[in-house]
């Protein structure tokens, strides 16, 4: 069972302690009777084991497949919420057989997840897990940005923490997601992963955020603060990245 710090090696402190409080959060949640299935293509035994065995020893070999196709050909907003806890901590813990991020809370978005009580325990993973973009070198920046900015319906706040760039990894990372996270498209810097849902509020805000000036002065900012040469050179081809995009002035 997933409860202590040892279990998370590798992931950041914060958020391996969020993910282990899911276990007491979801703790109340009771199984459905079953986990339906479409009987066309699925069949519903192949995921009867999701409610035979006690959450904490299920693994991505059963798991996988059901957080997929959830809310699609398999299951329910009720099994998912039964579910949810377990697949969040064997997504940020780096299960290969798991759903990229993204869709997971693509998946938890659908299924309502702000209206459940568990609703702080997912807000305290999303908060470290933004956290955890200026404290360890973990999941592909591009990946977090678009998970966060799929849960929530608005991360003009996250963008603005992230624009002081007061940490090394700060500025890499804005580096790492300007430079390979993002595209350019009539004539804006996008974001590039494809999970994002384009009429959403906060991938209005990212793009907003990106190409009006924002980024463009925080990195003009952090130029005057420092005198790092790795430093300056992040921050220079961030700089050259957004030349592109520079607001008429």
């Amino acid at each position: 069972m997933p409860r202590s710090q040892s279990t998370y090696v590798g992931v950041d402190r914060a958020l391996a302690a969020a993910l282990i409080a899911l276990d007491d959060a979801f703790a109340t949640v009771s199984p459905p009777a079953a986990v339906e299935a479409c009987p066309c293509c699925r069949n519903p035994a192949d995921y009867a084991v999701l409610l035979s065995k006690p959450r904490h020893q299920l693994t991505g070999i059963e798991l996988g497949s059901y957080a997929f196709r959830v809310l699609n050909t398999v299951g329910s907003e009720e099994d998912l919420r039964y579910l949810a806890g377990r697949i969040l901590q064997l997504v940020h813990t780096g299960d290969a057989r798991m759903p990229d991020m993204e869709i997971v809370y693509g998946k938890l978005l659908r299924a309502g997840w702000r209206s459940w009580p568990q609703a702080d325990a997912i807000a305290d993973v999303l908060d470290a897990l933004w956290h955890s973009m200026f404290t360890v070198n973990d999941a592909p920046v591009d990946a977090v940005v678009c998970a966060v900015g799929t849960a929530e319906s608005t991360i003009a706040a996250r963008l603005a923490q992230w624009e002081l760039l007061d940490s090394p990894l700060s500025t890499r990372n804005l580096r790492e997601f300007v430079v390979h996270g993002c595209r350019l498209a009539n004539g804006r810097l996008v974001p590039a992963n494809s999970q994002w849902d384009r009429a959403s509020v906060a991938y209005g805000e990212l793009v907003g955020w990106l190409n009006d000036g924002a980024v463009m002065d925080a990195v003009t900012a952090a130029f005057d603060r420092t005198e790092d040469v790795e430093q300056l050179e992040l921050l220079a081809e961030t700089y050259g990245v957004l030349e592109w995009v520079r607001p008429a002035s």
